[in-house]
């Protein structure tokens, strides 16, 4: 689909005619389907860690506690938990509260584990790393659409432009928000989009199965053969 099949679709199911255009449209009630459209997709985006808009993001450090530019130009925000120092293999805390990193710079130490916190769209890490270092770390993309040759996208731009996240939950979300923009009701439409914000997003990414019955499926690791055991 496209932006124009996508409102297409969420203009018949509100009983509006077909527009033939949408960025070239002068007429009020495309233009605000278009401001539905752009909404929709900006809160869907900041709604849940979707895989499609997950990305990997590697920098070589400088010997100095401020790592500039290393943040993309897509970045939404980091996902938890995936910031590590490759090339000696252990994982960096945070990023911490700027209340936590003021009481790291008023130590007289340094973190034991190392720690970064996120400050003027800059990565500011201590104990200080040496130069030369591989960090990596994952973060979800504000790049919730693209155009039709695949450049991302933060807002719909032309008539061919694809959603990059699921164009279903977009055309919910442009119907609902356009009645309650306008005044109509749309309790139904809203109960409806929810519904399918929670199925698509439990269904989002595969699942690690925990078996507790059947250590030998559990890979390498602590395994605990089964048998009795005196307590």
């Amino acid at each position: 689909m496209t932006l124009l099949t996508i409102i297409q679709d969420a203009s018949a199911e509100i009983g509006l005619p077909r527009p033939t255009g949408v960025m070239a449209a002068t007429d009020p009630t495309v233009r605000a389907l278009l401001v539905a459209a752009n909404e929709e997709g900006q809160a869907l985006a900041k709604a849940h860690d979707w895989q499609a808009l997950r990305a990997e993001q590697t920098f070589t450090s400088v010997a100095t506690e401020t790592q500039t530019s290393m943040i993309p130009a897509a970045f939404g925000h980091f996902i938890d938990g995936t910031f590590w120092n490759r090339t000696r293999r252990r994982p960096l805390r945070g990023p911490v509260s700027p209340q936590e990193w003021q009481r790291i710079k008023a130590s007289t130490t340094s973190p034991v584990v190392d720690t970064f916190t996120y400050r003027n769209n800059n990565i500011l890490i201590s104990p200080v790393p040496s130069a030369g270092l591989t960090f990596a770390f994952e973060y979800v993309s504000e790049n919730w659409c693209a155009s039709s040759g695949g450049t991302g996208q933060t807002a719909w731009a032309a008539d061919t432009d694809v959603g990059v996240l699921p164009e279903r939950l977009i055309r919910l979300g442009i119907v609902w928000r356009f009645k309650q923009a306008r005044g109509m009701s749309y309790d139904a439409d809203y109960s409806k989009y929810m519904y399918a914000i929670r199925e698509t997003m439990a269904q989002d990414s595969p699942h690690d199965v925990v078996d507790f019955a059947d250590a030998a499926r559990r890979g390498p690791g602590l395994v605990i053969p089964e048998g009795d055991w005196v307590l």
